[in-house]
This record gives C-alpha cells, structure tokens and sequence, in this order.
C-alpha cells in the first residue's frame, strides 16, 4: 500500500505571478525540508478553434509549450532547492479542479493571487480564490512583496473562540516559529442590536460583552504560550467585523492567515473573503471544522507571519 508523502505543491500557468508563487513555494519547501511539486494543469477547449492551420495539432504543441514552461521552471529554482527535490507536472483539467485533486490533507498548496487565466494585476483570480476555498490542506495564496515590506514585521492572528481557533492558532505560530516573528492575537466582535434575541440582551453592555470576549479566547491563549514558550504572544480584543479588524491589522503584517470552514457548509465566509480581496499581502487558508463560523456574532481570520522570497 502506497503511503503518501507531505509536500509544498505550487499551481503555476506559466504567467510571471505564477513564477513568483513558484518561488515562494520553493523557499517554503527548504523552510520546511519538505520536497516540491509543480503542478500546471493543461484544459484544452472542445471543439476546433478558428484561425489556426488545418495541419497544426494545437492541443498537442499546447501541451509541448507547458511541458517546456515546467522544466524551465524547475530549472530555474535549483538556487533554493536541489532539483531532484523539484517535481513537475502537468495534469489535465481545469486548474482549479486539477489542483484540489493533487493535494492531499498535509500538504501545502500555492497560488499565485493572479495568473494567465486567473485575473489581471493583483486583484484576486477566480480559480486562485476557488482553491483557497475549496483545497482540503492550507492554501498559500501569494502576493509578490512590494517596496514596503521592509516596515512589515510580526504575526497577527484572528479567533472566534471556537474549536477551529485552536487549528488556526498553531498554524500561525508554527510560521511565526519557523520565521523568527512575534505573534499577535486578535479577537473582533460586534455589539448586539436592540432587536436581538431577549435571552442575549446583556450584550446591549459594551464593557460586559468586551469582558465576556476577552474571557472566551484568552485560555486559548494562554495554552498556546504554553505550547510555544519561546514565541513572543499577545492579545488584543477589538470590537468591529471580523473582516475590517482583519485587514487593519494586516497593514502591518507580512503575511494573512484565515480559517475558513468547508465551502459546501456555506463557502468560505466573509471574512475569509475580505482576506482575499483587500489585503496586500499573501494570505495563507487554514481548513478549519464546519461548525466554526456557526456563530452570527464571529468569525475566524488571522494575520500571520512574512513569506521569505
């Protein structure tokens, strides 16, 4: 029986964005003496396309031109890692298909946030979001660093207080470990209304409803210093949605991290979302259980480490 090996596998299309990812995924792979695998997937329209020679089989120097993309690739990340270590390969499908299928629960999976097919500039492509939301293991959605990075420091990480927070809790700290970077909890919850459910009208007092927040995730806290005695850790409770907390806090930061539930238990939520569009940064989706994000009053999120290109 086959048993499988944990790996950084990274989507490219052979698209500059692609290639940064490509990278990112090659230093993550070193970081975590893990081997890599570059996945490209290959989906070639039905039915015959105009313009093109009668005597030019397309699909075939299609699927040549991707091959050749794949070794130069490869080739050209031999700096950071032996190239016995870098696998390649092109799968047929569509990408976003493709690439859920290639991974497994413990592997790392990496995106570019944009790419040939997966929109323009740095604004969020579909299949890169489709991935992030649907992939069974962490995704790594990768923004190229820009010329501020430099003022970036630091891990911030977002919980709701349920039992996904613990996942998404050691997934942050595990990067800030691995990066030499402090970590920074963050909690946001909203104020009830006055249309709010009768049992729950205490929470009409800000200062009461702050304390009862602070007191549902500072245990996690506590616990997760316990786990990484080493690593710098503090807390802040905010009041606000969980989505603007969020990309607040990643003005400083060098890398997101969400937890998002099961897409078909709802999608990946807003914050998750919010995350994905309007942070600067590469944001990194932890699969966290279905139940959390139940709650209407809380959402998981969380801002963590910097990626070394």
């Amino acid at each position: 029986m086959s048993t499988h090996t944990p790996s950084v596998v990274v989507g490219v299309d052979g698209s500059e964005p692609a290639a940064d990812a490509a990278r990112a995924a090659a230093h993550e792979a070193a970081r975590r003496r893990l081997p890599l695998r570059l996945v490209r997937a290959f989906h070639w329209p039905a039915g015959e396309l105009s313009g093109l020679p009668l005597d030019l089989d397309a699909s075939a120097a299609s699927r040549r031109s991707a091959n050749a993309d794949l070794a130069r690739l490869r080739t050209s990340l031999a700096d950071v890692l032996p190239e016995w270590q870098i696998g390649a390969e092109l799968l047929d499908g569509r990408p976003e298909t493709a690439l859920c299928q290639a991974v497994g629960e413990d592997d790392l999976l990496v995106v570019g946030a944009s790419g040939l097919t997966w929109g323009p500039g740095s604004a969020m492509g579909s299949v890169a979001e489709v991935v992030a939301a649907r992939a069974p293991c962490p995704v790594l959605v990768h923004r190229t660093p820009n010329a501020l990075d430099w003022r970036r420091r630091g891990v911030v990480v977002g919980i709701d207080g349920g039992a996904g927070s613990v996942a998404v809790l050691d997934a942050a700290a595990t990067e800030a470990g691995q990066r030499g970077e402090p970590l920074h909890v963050v909690h946001a919850w909203r104020q009830l209304t006055e249309d709010a459910v009768l049992a729950l009208r205490w929470r009409l007092d800000a200062e009461t409803s702050a304390g009862a927040e602070t007191a549902a995730v500072a245990p996690l806290v506590a616990a997760l210093r316990s786990r990484h005695p080493d690593l710098a850790i503090d807390l802040t409770v905010e009041r606000g949605r969980a989505g603007k907390v969020l990309v607040q806090a990643a003005a400083t930061a060098t890398l997101v991290v969400v937890g998002r539930r099961d897409v078909d238990a709802g999608g990946p939520g807003a914050t998750v979302h919010s995350a994905l569009h309007r942070v600067e940064v590469p944001v990194l989706a932890v699969p966290v259980p279905t139940t959390v994000g139940a709650s209407s009053r809380r959402a998981v999120a969380a801002v963590a480490a910097p990626i070394v290109v």
